[in-house]
């Protein structure tokens, strides 16, 4: 069930939460309670935006994590000099634009922290936010990837951390290292690496959704029995499912209930296609969507 945008307001407001659109007064607030602020910049345009700012920074059953921060969202039309200071390289070269949305979590003196570029669902949202306030932060990854620049499981845990954050720009060169590094998957992380990068690139990059099946195919290819493959065969059905090319997901789908040794797999491909048994082709959900 969807809750309308003022009734998300409303309970916002009664948690001490909600979120203001003015940065100037935001860090004033930030300054005064000692709390970190997250600015969430958004488009009043992009249908996306609104959909997860519904998930994720007006979400009522996240106020227990969201009291502890200062949110304010911010209109990219007039605060795109700001995000692009903030977020080196989130711009799509020649393009003007960039993904989002993007949220930037700064310090209350307004030092950015930390980011992520596009979005997250409602649990990935508070696992970052628990984690954040953990004090597992990009700071924190940086430290220790100069204290160990070619330690396999730092630069691996490292890529994770800014691909599942949308950052390809430092996400990328470091999973590059982690495949050069374990080229066999004789160590256990070329494979996973791989199913990361198709994960970015469908979910941060869906222009570029046909890297991330490439990525899953893949895996699927070389390493056919590993758990790694098991995943990737799911992501690329809800990848090619994002893409409305129904027949394809449906094929990777029935191959997950006939061969996964996961329970949670089988059970989630089973629930889509029931998904795909009882909804319209995806051109008239296409449709129904624009209407």
């Amino acid at each position: 069930m969807r809750i309308g945008l003022l009734t998300l307001g409303i309970f916002a407001l009664a948690s001490g939460t909600m979120a203001q659109n003015d940065w100037a007064m935001a860090l004033k607030r930030s300054k005064a309670e000692r709390k970190f602020l997250l600015a969430y910049f958004t488009d009043p345009e992009c249908f996306p935006c609104q959909r997860y700012a519904n998930q994720t920074v007006n979400n009522p059953a996240l106020s227990a994590w969201l009291r502890r921060f200062v949110v304010v969202k911010l209109d990219v039309n007039r605060e795109k000099e700001r995000l692009k200071k903030w977020v080196p390289g989130w711009e799509i070269p020649g393009t003007g634009e960039g993904i989002l949305p993007v949220m930037v979590i700064t310090d209350s003196n307004g030092k950015v922290v930390d980011y992520v570029i596009g979005h997250l669902n409602a649990d990935a949202f508070a696992a970052y936010l628990k984690a954040f306030l953990q004090g597992k932060r990009s700071d924190t990854i940086e430290r220790r990837l100069k204290e160990k620049p070619d330690d396999l499981p730092t630069l691996y845990e490292a890529a994770v951390w800014y691909l599942e954050r949308g950052d390809g720009q430092r996400g990328l060169p470091l999973a590059q290292k982690v495949l050069n590094l374990d080229a066999k998957n004789r160590k256990g992380y070329y494979a996973p690496m791989k199913v990361h990068l198709g994960l970015y690139y469908a979910i941060h990059r869906v222009r570029q959704a046909h890297l991330a099946i490439e990525e899953f195919q893949t895996v699927i290819k070389r390493f056919p029995n590993s758990r790694e493959a098991e995943e990737a065969r799911f992501y690329l059905a809800t990848t090619h499912l994002a893409l409305g090319q129904d027949a394809q997901a449906r094929k990777w789908l029935e191959e997950v209930v006939r061969t996964s040794k996961s329970a949670l797999l089988r059970q989630k491909a089973e629930k889509l296609l029931r998904f795909l048994d009882t909804q319209p082709p995806a051109d008239l959900r296409r449709g129904d969507e624009e209407q």
